[in-house]
């Protein structure tokens, strides 16, 4: 694969001058100060040190993107000849804008097409329909159908507003192969297949799921497969500071039987540490550098350096996902062209970091201790959400658990049993009955959805 990225030591130069980086510096440099940057790093003979150089935190780059974005001086360098990457943040908060040179984004776009391709995730021959979203700001329609089709897929952009019978009527009609979409949409579609007569059912012929944003958890995955038959379930990995960088593809990494999912990543374009968990802490003993990172194999917190961002370069950023660094097996070894292989790297992503947690009548509940409840055997749980409010007339906190469960059948708990585990788990009893709920829904569309990516948000917080 021809990498068309840039090297660190150009990287970090530019990094230099930029106030993601450097306080001192209002603006992003331009073209003739990033030129300059290049030719002073191509005389350096120094060695470059990546852990020499500082972390970068979310807080303190959207703090720098705010300011940057409202600027309209035209000495900005920032808002000029940008794509511009939106992410909900799933807070349901104002949307975040990271700002990437055109140029650089659809070289990323064709880079990423041809790593999906070496990946086996894509055929010459496939059809895929995609239920992204697109509009309000949010474009991972034409991200990932550019991406598709740079990895040679015939793409059918549905969009995240075609309703789930249209889908299903257009797998039929273009026998498409290849379902995508983010993991929400995903098993909102498929929750609607498992309700039509098996004629019907028979009709469709995807052979693949390509799932994007969160990860999708054994319960979902199985679901699919049960509904879906044996198809191929895939994931693309990215945000909106990195862009798309990594594949899941269980061909080549082996399933994971964890809540864990493995996605290979090429170096070339793509540099990840693996920190200690305490780095992310402002008052850690290792300082804003971070020390070294953890053994191959160990967990810790991710953090990435893009070597496709040079005007607004991406260097040592906390991704807020804990996880870990592997090689990539042996026994995939003939999957992949065998000059590919040694740039190629196993990240196992664990999920967000959850070392924050909320409080409801007196407990502290963290999401890791939910993520489990809700995965519990025979649970068949398909999506959850969890929200905090208040009642108009009283100042009290109320607590909702909003849940989508597989249709009842051989291994899933009945509804009155799997209440009574969760009303246990959030400690219900008579005192705070009336301040709890547990709601059941029949579909995706009661569920609180972040204002642009159209993401179901794991906490809705309307209490404070």
């Amino acid at each position: 694969m021809t990498s068309d990225t840039y090297s660190l030591s150009e990287v970090i130069k530019v990094a230099e001058i930029h106030p993601f980086y450097n306080a001192d510096r209002k603006y992003p440099p331009d073209p003739e100060a990033i030129h300059k940057a290049l030719q002073y790093s191509s005389t350096e003979s120094k060695q470059i040190d990546l852990h020499l150089q500082p972390l970068l935190r979310k807080d303190d780059i959207y703090r720098v993107i705010k300011r940057l974005t409202n600027d309209t001086d035209p000495r900005n360098e920032y808002r000029r000849s940008v794509y511009i990457s939106t992410t909900g943040g799933g807070s349901g908060g104002l949307p975040l804008m990271f700002a990437t040179d055109t140029k650089e984004n659809r070289k990323q776009r064709a880079v990423f097409g041809e790593f999906l391709k070496i990946c086996k995730v894509i055929e010459p021959n496939d059809w895929v329909l995609s239920t992204h979203t697109s509009g309000f700001l949010y474009r991972s329609l034409d991200l990932v159908s550019e991406i598709l089709e740079n990895a040679g897929a015939s793409v059918l952009c549905a969009g995240s507003r075609m309703d789930a019978a249209e889908v299903v009527h257009t797998l039929i009609n273009y026998r498409v192969n290849v379902l995508t979409g983010d993991s929400s949409q995903i098993i909102h579609i498929v929750h609607h297949i498992s309700t039509l007569p098996a004629e019907q059912r028979s009709e469709i012929r995807v052979n693949k799921v390509i799932y994007t944003s969160d990860l999708m958890t054994f319960t979902q995955r199985s679901y699919i497969l049960k509904v879906l038959g044996a198809v191929k379930i895939l994931s693309i990995l990215g945000s909106a500071e990195a862009g798309p960088y990594a594949i899941a593809n269980p061909d080549i990494t082996g399933r994971c039987i964890s809540s864990a999912r493995d996605f290979v990543f090429d170096t070339r374009t793509m540099l990840i540490e693996i920190l200690h968990s305490s780095t992310i802490n402002e008052d850690s003993s290792f300082g804003k550098f971070g020390g070294k990172p953890v053994p191959e194999g160990e967990q810790g917190i991710i953090v990435q350096t893009s070597l496709q961002r040079l005007r607004n370069p991406l260097v040592r950023y906390i991704t807020g996902d804990v996880g870990s660094i592997h090689r990539i097996p042996e026994a995939a070894a003939g999957l992949l062209p065998e000059s590919e292989v040694k740039y190629l790297r196993v990240l196992r992503l664990g999920g967000r970091d959850r070392r924050f947690s909320f409080k409801w009548f007196g407990e502290y509940f963290n999401f890791e201790e939910i993520e489990n409840l809700m995965q519990t055997e025979g649970s068949g749980i398909l999506q959850w959400q969890v929200i905090l409010d208040s009642f108009d007339s009283s100042p009290q906190s109320t607590l909702e658990v909003r849940m989508l469960r597989a249709a009842a059948g051989e291994g899933v708990m009945d509804r009155n049993t799997f209440v009574a585990l969760v009303e246990t788990f959030f400690f219900v009893f008579p005192e705070n009955r009336h301040l709890f709920r547990v709601n059941l829904l029949d579909d995706l569309e009661g569920f609180e959805k972040s204002s642009t990516g159209n993401k179901i948000m794991k906490l809705v917080n309307r209490f404070d």
